[in-house]
């Protein structure tokens, strides 16, 4: 493929509970450009919850947020809106709340956070891409990573908050899900003060999710359901 293009990934990911029950699914987008920049959108819906999460994120070439949107929606109620900024003095965000009204949140800092946890699935892959696999016999840590919810799903109002993760790998393994057999990177991502760690499955240097799980929800995976890459007004090849 011309280098000078930019490149494009879409898929979807399944949610699913105990016996491979659907709980919901993510539809997302990444867009590649030439100068290493990235930007992935996911649209996520949860049945049982009846939330709608909408995200918009660029990183840079080093997995760096840059910027991002989300809104989130449950229940037809409107939950909040906001507009992430991320830079060497830490992060800003215009929001709306739930009553759609105007707040500006600022988190300052001494760098750029190393990740923005917006809580997509395909989102979560940008974790283990920040690890040195140089150094892939230890622990790596990183401190200062802003999200905009700790619970589970996502389903607070916008704002910023803060997590330290540390990431182990476990080697390469052959996964098999709906979307096919893929040979995945496998990471453990523990949210400090958490009593387990999540467990991903990522494909290729994109570092797509294949699978993850996580010990605090026994039963619960999410698995990559189709991949196109590219999409197919570039070329005809699916995975």
């Amino acid at each position: 493929m011309n280098s000078e293009k930019v490149r494009n990934i879409r898929g979807r990911i399944a949610y699913l509970r105990h016996g491979g029950q659907t709980a919901g699914r993510e539809f997302f987008s990444v867009s590649v450009f030439p100068d290493g920049t990235r930007t992935l959108r996911a649209e996520c819906h949860f049945d049982i919850e009846d939330l709608v999460r909408d995200v918009i994120f660029t990183l840079d070439r080093r997995w760096q947020p840059i910027d991002a949107y989300l809104r989130v929606a449950q229940s037809r109620r409107f939950l909040g809106s906001g507009w992430y900024r991320f830079d060497d003095g830490g992060t800003t965000c215009e929001a709306l709340d739930s009553h759609q009204q105007h707040v500006t949140h600022v988190k300052n800092a001494v760098r750029r956070p190393p990740s923005f946890g917006s809580h997509p699935i395909i989102n979560d892959g940008i974790w283990p891409a920040m690890f040195d696999l140089s150094r892939a016999d230890s622990m790596q840590r990183f401190d200062g990573c802003i999200t905009y919810s700790k619970e589970q799903i996502g389903k607070e109002s916008i704002g910023i908050d803060t997590f330290d993760l540390e990431i182990t790998y476990h080697g390469m393994q052959t996964i098999t899900v709906a979307a096919g057999s893929f040979d995945c990177r496998h990471f453990e991502a523990l949210i400090v003060g958490l009593a387990a760690p999540f467990k991903l499955w990522t494909w290729s240097d994109d570092y797509i999710v294949v699978k993850e799980t996580w010990a605090e929800l026994p039963g619960h995976s999410y698995e990559l359901a189709e991949l196109q890459f590219p999409i197919p007004d570039e070329s005809s090849k699916t995975t």
